[in-house]
């Protein structure tokens, strides 16, 4: 078996369990049996009684994020580090957790459904345009002073250095992005600079043909509506009352069966945009220069040239490296990056799902257990 399907497995399996627990709890109405539905409920009693449920199903997925940060990997750590790392991520994780329900709770307290759905949209909106500050809080990154390299190579990419930010982490499989809701800082993984001048320009034309052409931007606003459309929906599917301690686990059973529909649903949008990108910088650069980027980026995440069409379509927002290169090589018959093209916005919807209290956006398979891919998730 190789290391891509070893994680996959694993990511099916951290996601299926999360799927039937919601389930259960959605179906069968236990929120409202293991926690108070009552809207006259202290509020501090409320959200601590929450918080302990929230531990419950940490412990849960404790077997899974072992597997997926210190077992299934290909570079492993001590125990003590991994366990270190594991309790300052999840850490992280319950605080937004407790703080988004807190503001749901109180937001539904004060000002009914209405204003509940407006305080989402804005829950929604901190954590894009917080993205970069909240993988360093996360997760330990070391800045990286840009080199005399770096800005020339950034100037014939069409990028101002000055809007750069180098970080070394530990994992190989990071691979950074745009921060933020409109693209301002780019964030550059330091491994990259290992790339040869022509592949490291090609893959910052990438990045700026990404924020130029409204990509990411629409990846952003595509996930934000998402969510926000599943927030309706397991509203007036189930009735909960976000007042209260049991609607608020209610939501968060439901929306993880709305991020696991995300799961299948958002990766089919998500693969065209990077086929688009890839066109349009081809068209800078060069095909050639292209599948090399591709094949060395490839290289250090799953190394797995070659999917099946039915694996590719159902658990994968990143095409393959056989799958990119031919079609770079259809590409004078396909046109670029176009206005309905939105860049990642499957993992983009992970990321802003953890102000449902999903525990999906962490169990599948490229960041389970690997803290610092948790904000900014493995790409293109």
């Amino acid at each position: 078996m190789t290391y891509a399907r070893a994680r996959l497995l694993l990511g099916i399996s951290g996601v299926g369990s999360a799927v039937l627990i919601a389930t259960a709890l959605f179906a069968f109405e236990i929120p409202a049996r293991l926690l108070s539905n009552a809207g006259a409920q202290p509020f501090g009693e409320a959200i601590a009684s929450l918080v302990l449920v929230l531990l419950l199903g940490v412990a849960a997925f404790f077997p899974f994020d072992v597997l997926g940060g210190a077992i299934i990997v290909r570079e492993r750590t001590p125990v003590p580090v991994f366990l270190a790392r594991w309790v300052r991520g999840v850490a992280v994780q319950l605080v937004v957790w407790t703080a988004s329900a807190a503001t749901l709770m109180a937001a539904a307290r004060l000002g009914g459904t209405a204003v509940t759905f407006g305080a989402f949209i804005v829950l929604q909106f901190a954590l894009a345009a917080l993205r970069a500050p909240m993988m360093r809080v996360i997760a330990s990154f070391n800045a990286v002073p840009k080199t005399d390299r770096l800005r020339e190579l950034a100037g014939r990419a069409g990028i101002a250095a000055d809007r750069i930010d180098v970080f070394a982490s530990t994992d190989e499989g990071f691979v950074g992005g745009w921060s933020g809701i409109a693209p301002r800082r780019l964030v550059l993984p330091a491994r990259w600079l290992e790339l040869t001048d022509e592949a490291l320009v090609a893959t910052l034309q990438r990045r700026r043909i990404i924020a130029e052409s409204g990509a990411h931007l629409r990846g952003v606003l595509g996930a934000i509506t998402w969510n926000a459309l599943g927030f309706v929906v397991v509203l007036a599917m189930s009735g909960a009352h976000l007042g209260t301690a049991a609607g608020i686990l209610t939501l968060a059973a439901g929306m993880t069966l709305w991020a696991f529909l995300g799961v299948l649903v958002l990766p089919t949008p998500s693969r065209a945009a990077v086929h688009a990108v890839d066109v349009a910088a081809a068209r800078e650069v060069g095909a050639a220069v292209m599948r090399d980027s591709i094949e060395r980026l490839d290289r250090w995440q799953d190394d797995e040239p070659e999917r099946s069409a039915g694996v590719e379509t159902i658990f994968h927002p990143v095409p393959s490296r056989f799958s990119r290169e031919a079609n770079l090589t259809a590409a004078p018959e396909r046109g670029g990056v176009n206005a309905y093209h939105a860049h990642h916005v499957a993992r983009h919807a992970l990321w802003l799902g953890w102000a449902t209290l999903s525990p999906i956006s962490r169990a599948v398979h490229c960041n389970v257990g690997r803290t610092p891919l948790w904000a900014m998730l493995p790409g293109d």
